[in-house]
């Protein structure tokens, strides 16, 4: 159920700060377990990108790193109501130490994270019944599986269960300022909450921060500033080991026939959720070469160029293009265009429906438009080592709360760069040998890491900063995502990741979060009876004027 700032006064048994894809997995699974919990977010009803100055954001973009208008969102959904809907598992080799990653030493395997999946993607919508070979051939490359969403916004994907629970309670508007610890007990006793202009506390025998990687160090970080010795004192790893991934194109890659390229386009499994194959080395090599992490795949060529007779491309370049024709900006290349529509009527218009149905009936994530050269750009989304020196930080500004601000200092190494290209190379080699291709690289070799470097650019995946370790020097949680120096405080979401893999960090976020509610109901059935906080039965509380279009009923 929906409740206003009277909610908080509980009791609950877990409070959960943060409504993303992950503090909703997170709560979700404990009401299903029968759990009284507390989910509050700092936005409304409507998830939405932050407004400048508005606290706590300030991060700024930098030259590696996108500021908080395009990396946040809060409200219920979180920015999962305007991500991709891409969902990819992590891989055994990203939990394995690996001599050429460093600082890569996870406290578990990937064994012990791989049974929450298959709830994580039910949860994200992105379940489906897909069993086919992994492995193209014995050696170098296989042929990964990408899954996407078939409902992108977590919350609407949810949405029934969220109003109907009787063991949730969801709270918005609610901004956490502070965190109200006892050094004696070396327990969380409260939550100082701003809600409405008016400051609340929240009590619970557990709380967990699920409010970004970034909003969940900060919270941390101020803490710290309170009690310096927390966390191994202001060295010790919080804040550190930032990383997100590499994204970008260095190649094209031309198949030696339609049916390898076909191969690659996206497919609909039988409950409509789409998945496509893409190119990834497997542990043997990535070891042998001494790579990072990758997954690579075939796009559409760039159609900003008109091809005479692709009357599919031109239509969907006019369309991208439409806001600027309509505020009379024609953009100067949508007149060839145009031109290439008005040549091919009756093609034009069998693009137009195939268009129509495969993006809007369909909702196909991107149309795969054939060329008849089978030339396609290859992108590719390669792992970021762990660098203890790319970190975020308190800066000296505070917002109305009091709170410090974060500061960023984001940072790839040139290893990165190296590896990225390698793999290239790699690939390039592979697909001669099996006949499937080249690449038809964008740079010459010496200017290729360069290219890489130009487009490696993050501050999405926030990973690293509270990272997962078996002592509290090497990291700020233990292996079931609790605070090292905290009883009873838990982190979720990707911060906690020890490295980052090449899969985007939200399904394997979400199956951790599952995996942490089971841990936390464990606990909770470990305490001694004469302690537990029972829940009384629910009562209908008078929902904010945000959410009391269509969220006000019990269903």
């Amino acid at each position: 159920m929906f409740g206003d700032a009277r909610a908080f006064s509980g009791p609950f048994q877990v409070c959960i700060v943060g409504a993303g894809p992950v503090g909703l997995a997170v709560a979700l699974e404990l009401s299903r377990l029968n759990i009284r919990t507390l989910l509050i977010d700092a936005g409304a009803r409507r998830a939405r990108r932050p407004r400048p100055n508005e606290p706590p954001f300030d991060v700024c973009e930098g030259e590696n790193h996108r500021g908080d208008p395009e990396t946040l969102g809060t409200g219920l959904g979180g920015t999962s109501r305007r991500w991709g809907g891409k969902c990819v598992e992590f891989d055994d080799i990203d939990f394995v130490k690996r001599n050429h990653i460093g600082d890569g030493n996870w406290p578990i395997s990937h064994r012990e994270l791989s049974p929450f999946y298959e709830r994580a993607r039910a949860i994200l919508s992105c379940d489906a019944d897909i069993d086919e070979p992994a492995a193209l051939e014995p050696q170098g490359f296989f042929r990964s599986l990408e899954r996407w969403t078939r409902v992108r916004d977590t919350a609407a994907a949810n949405g029934q269960e969220l109003h109907s629970s009787p063991h949730l309670t969801v709270a918005l508007n609610a901004r956490v300022h502070s965190i109200e610890f006892d050094p004696v007990a070396s327990t969380v006793r409260k939550l100082g909450v701003s809600c409405r202009g008016h400051s609340h506390f929240i009590s619970a025998q557990y709380f967990v921060l699920a409010c970004g990687g970034r909003g969940n160090a900060r919270l941390l970080l101020n803490l710290q500033a309170e009690f310096p010795e927390l966390f191994s004192g202001k060295q010790g790893p919080l804040g550190r080991f930032y990383m997100g991934h590499l994204a970008g194109e260095i190649a094209q890659v031309q198949f030696s026939g339609s049916e390898q390229a076909r191969s690659y386009r996206f497919y609909m499994s039988a409950n409509g959720t789409f998945v496509r194959r893409r190119f990834q080395p497997d542990a043997q090599l990535q070891s042998e070469l001494g790579i990072s992490n990758i997954a690579m795949w075939p796009q559409n060529r760039d159609m900003a160029t008109a091809v005479p007779g692709d009357t599919t491309s031109s239509l969907g370049y006019v369309l991208k293009n439409m806001n600027s024709v309509n505020r009379g900006r024609t953009e100067p290349s949508i007149a060839p265009h145009l031109w290439n529509l008005a040549r091919n009527p009756l093609k034009s218009i069998g693009s137009a429906a195939n268009l129509f149905h495969k993006r809007v009936l369909l909702h196909e994530p991107h149309l795969f438009v054939p060329d008849p050269h089978h030339l396609y750009r290859l992108r590719y989304h390669a792992e970021q080592i762990p660098n203890r020196e790319s970190r975020v930080f308190l800066s000296q500004v505070r917002d109305r709360d009091g709170s410090l601000k974060l500061a960023v200092s984001f940072k790839y190494l040139t290893q990165d760069y190296h590896s990225t290209v390698l793999a290239h190379q790699a690939l390039n080699l592979w697909l001669a040998r099996q006949g499937v291709g080249r690449l038809v690289f964008l740079a010459g070799t010496e200017d290729l890491e360069r290219l890489v470097a130009m487009q490696a650019k993050d501050g999405y995946h926030q990973i690293g900063v509270t990272r997962m370790s078996a002592n509290r020097r090497d990291g700020v949680v233990d292996a079931d995502c609790r605070v090292h120096d905290i009883a009873n405080l838990f982190v979720a979401g990707s911060s906690v990741f020890v490295t980052s893999g090449q899969a985007n960090p939200t399904l394997p976020a979400v199956a951790m979060a599952v995996r942490l509610a089971y841990h936390i109901r464990r606990s909770l059935c470990s305490v001694v009876p004469a302690t537990i906080i029972r829940p009384r039965p629910p009562h209908i509380l008078p929902p904010p004027s945000e959410i009391a279009q269509g969220l006000h009923d019990k269903t």
